[in-house]
């Protein structure tokens, strides 16, 4: 069955719909998305190695769980269903800020939401291929190279850097 995504306006404003294979194959159909940032107690971050499965990025370190909202659904449910989906856990979420997206491939207007989770996960297999704990000037070298992730990871970690007062 075929994923369709609400396409937006510049205002975020839903004016259309259309495939995800639309969505990612045309940069100029801006969609909506969230990515969800997980802290353990300690201040760890938890990223998660997309699965070889994706259609984007397949076997890169992301966020700790990415996703598109559905037809008509809010970013901060859009948040909570993902984490959910990919990691099997719920967690209060904050919302931390927007900013948009825009790859060789997609344009997407994206939330960022942080949380607090110590575990245990059970990744979607589907979905994530590893979850795992990095220390900030690990995942900070990550984002800074930028091998091995995502570029979605690298943008919406430096926005995580600005909109929380860390370094």
């Amino acid at each position: 069955m075929e994923e369709y995504f609400d396409i937006v306006d510049e205002n975020d404003k839903i004016i259309g719909r259309a495939t995800r294979k639309e969505c990612h194959s045309n940069s100029s159909l801006v969609h909506r998305g969230v990515d969800v940032l997980i802290f353990d107690s300690k201040g760890r971050l938890l990223l998660q190695k997309r699965s070889m499965k994706k259609d984007l990025y397949p076997g890169l370190w992301t966020c700790s769980a990415t996703g598109h909202n559905g037809i008509g659904e809010g970013y901060r449910e859009a948040a909570e269903r993902e984490l959910e989906e990919e990691l099997g856990i719920r967690t209060n979420l904050r919302f931390l800020c927007s900013y948009r997206l825009c790859t060789k491939v997609e344009s997407e207007n994206l939330q960022i939401f942080t949380g607090v989770h110590d575990g245990p996960f059970h990744p979607n297999r589907e979905e994530v291929d590893e979850v795992k704990f990095f220390d900030m000037p690990d995942a900070k070298k990550m984002a800074e190279d930028g091998s091995n992730v995502t570029p979605g990871f690298v943008i919406s970690f430096r926005e995580y850097l600005k909109y929380s007062g860390r370094k």
